[in-house]
């Protein structure tokens, strides 16, 4: 074990445990920062593991190699159950127990290695013979179950986002991206520990360059979620995940149709009329549910209105108003603060109003500005 690989580590224990400390000690943090805690507790506690293996550590440790070794089966599940919770600020249920199970059953495989061959087990790690088969196919289990929650929860992230532009007409896409990344790094990481464990192509290198990615990544995330529990929320006010997971579920149905082609004209002019009258866009809380129950229809039906005779989902729909309305205010006002003009119009952040608005104009809302004074000055002196 070279001397970075021990900073590394110590580094990684270290913050594992402090972070666990903030996040799950805190009486106000939500269940997502509970997860984030308990995934930085595992991290804390297996980057232990190499001093014990590496005789870094006293014998007294030698015990403990087992039982670290196998709480990396959790990184998966903990991830996958933090973002499940941390996008719709969801609490625990009783289900969440079972994420654990891939933990306990690689536990009860090799009972015998948890109190009786201590020593064996650490000769293993360090490339020695498997002292049961039980204990090489925990090994497997281990990289399978880790990578099957990791694309879960890729295809979660990918659900969700498309849950949201259906149904929710305020939040931040940057959200998913960064959960995407964030999903994307640990299954680049354990396919190359995968690598390491199987094949003969493991190198130091290799070994700490993933620990130290880990280290960082974890880092980030936690710092983040404590400094801002609400970061990656998209639905605090409408809270419910099920409920949101059920309006999508109705949504998938439209290409049915349940209302003929002159039906959604009279409904779709009959949304417009409400929309232009009551400028309801300009709530920032606006969900696809509450603009169905102001109008008198189902959200089914509105969503099938939006979808097959608009062309758009209720986020494109809602908030094709508010930067038609941001550009208006541009126009009439020199002096007026860009944000405040945003806010009025119903966007909820800065973040989300600036990516909206340069995904819908191709540029920023000062840019967008800046260009009309010049057009409109050389307008007046031609």
């Amino acid at each position: 074990m070279t001397a970075l690989h021990q900073y590394i580590s110590a580094i990684g224990s270290f913050q594992g445990l402090l972070l666990f400390f903030l996040l799950v000690c805190d009486r106000n943090t939500s269940a997502a920062s509970k997860v984030l805690g308990l995934y930085c507790l595992s991290m804390g506690l297996a980057f232990f593991l190499p001093f014990i293996t590496f005789g870094v550590a006293s014998d007294v440790f030698n015990p403990l190699a087992a039982w670290l070794f196998f709480i990396p089966v959790m990184y998966g599940a903990l991830l996958y159950l933090y973002c499940s919770k941390v996008v719709f600020n969801a609490p625990f249920k009783a289900a969440d127990l079972l994420h654990v199970a891939p933990l306990l059953a690689c536990y009860t495989l090799n009972v015998d290695a948890l109190f009786v061959h201590h020593e064996e087990f650490r000769l293993w790690i360090n490339g020695g013979a498997a002292p049961t088969q039980r204990l090489w196919l925990s090994e497997y289990i281990l990289f399978a179950i880790a990578i099957a929650y990791l694309i879960a929860t890729a295809f979660l992230i990918q659900r969700y986002h498309r849950q949201a532009s259906d149904t929710l007409s305020n939040f931040n896409p940057t959200i998913f991206l960064w959960l995407g990344v964030l999903v994307s790094s640990f299954i680049v990481i354990f396919s190359v520990k995968g690598i390491m464990a199987f094949t003969n192509f493991a190198t130091l290198t290799m070994l700490v360059l993933s620990d130290a990615l880990i280290v960082l990544i974890i880092l980030l995330i936690a710092l983040t979620q404590w400094k801002n529990p609400q970061f990656f929320v998209i639905n605090s006010s409408d809270g419910d995940e099920q409920a949101l997971i059920n309006s999508s579920t109705r949504q998938d149905s439209r290409s049915i149709g349940a209302v003929d082609e002159d039906t959604r004209a009279t409904m779709f002019d009959q949304l417009t009329k409400h929309i232009e009258q009551e400028h309801s866009y300009r709530n920032s809380e606006l969900s696809l549910a509450k603009l169905a129950d102001s109008i008198g229809l189902s959200p089914h039906h509105l969503s099938e209105v939006l979808n097959q005779h608009a062309g758009k989902n209720f986020n494109h729909f809602i908030n094709s108003y508010r930067v038609k309305e941001v550009c208006e205010k541009l126009h009439s006002s020199s002096t007026s603060n860009v944000l405040d003009i945003a806010v009025q119009a119903g966007f909820a952040s800065k973040s989300t109003f600036n990516t909206i608005f340069k995904k819908y104009m191709g540029i920023t809302p000062t840019q967008y500005r800046n260009k009309y004074r010049q057009n409109h000055q050389q307008h007046f002196q031609t």
